[in-house]
């Protein structure tokens, strides 16, 4: 609902399946940036490591749901996923409502972000209060998605989050960030699991498939036109 964009511009890595990945979508080829002979090759190595990160946090989190530990196993390989560098300009102007990276909740099961070059990034507590979040050299910042929400019957929250301009006197400086923003294959069920569905917490969601919920929310966010 904000009409103001964020103050900020990205570069994409996607998916390259593997050989015998059988999967039916095609996915949109990654643009070779002939400039930089090792961009690629650097950015997909971060890719595979952080994709493979993130399928250890979902085995944590099947366990922790009820679940078999590598249920999320095969969804996730050669999944939908996004590896994304953020640049966030300088700010040269007065940027009115306008802030880096508005609220908001991610489409996917789980994100994982490594420390970024400057503070900014907040989450929003169930008590609708912003917190800092900032990780170290060798931590990670790890948020469950919309998807992950949905598919745990809201077991597990999706979590708010923004990234605030700075001062003033910094707004002359820059901030990086990569997320990984970890998706299913586009096959993947994400009906309510009936783990997660009891007499306190009846099913909340319809069924829905997660690329039929990818596509729903781009539409809803204009980044497909109907």
């Amino acid at each position: 609902g904000k009409k103001e964009g964020d103050l900020k511009e990205f570069w994409h890595f996607g998916q390259e399946v593997a050989p015998d990945a059988n999967i039916e979508e095609d996915y949109p080829e990654n643009v070779i940036v002939n400039e930089l002979p090792d961009f690629n090759k650097t950015g997909m190595e971060a890719y595979r490591m952080l994709e493979k990160t993130g399928i250890y946090v979902l085995r944590a989190l099947a366990l922790h749901i009820g679940i078999d530990e590598h249920y999320f196993d095969h969804w996730a390989s050669n999944g939908n996923s996004i590896l994304r560098p953020i640049h966030y300009p300088p700010i040269t102007s007065e940027p009115d409502n306008a802030v880096r990276a508005g609220a908001h909740g991610d489409i996917n099961l789980i994100t994982l972000l490594m420390g970024a070059s400057a503070p900014g990034l907040q989450v929003q507590n169930r008590q609708g209060e912003w917190l800092d979040a900032i990780a170290q050299e060798d931590e990670l910042v790890i948020n469950v998605g919309d998807m992950l929400q949905r598919h745990t019957n809201n077991k597990l929250k999706s979590t708010i989050h923004r990234v605030v301009n700075p001062p003033r006197e910094l707004w002359h400086t820059s901030r990086y960030s990569i997320p990984f923003f970890l998706h299913p294959r586009s096959d993947m069920k994400l009906d309510c699991l009936e783990e997660c569905i009891d007499e306190n917490n009846p099913k909340q969601h319809d069924d829905i498939t997660a690329g039929d919920f990818l596509h729903q929310r781009l539409v809803e966010i204009g980044l497909i036109k109907k």
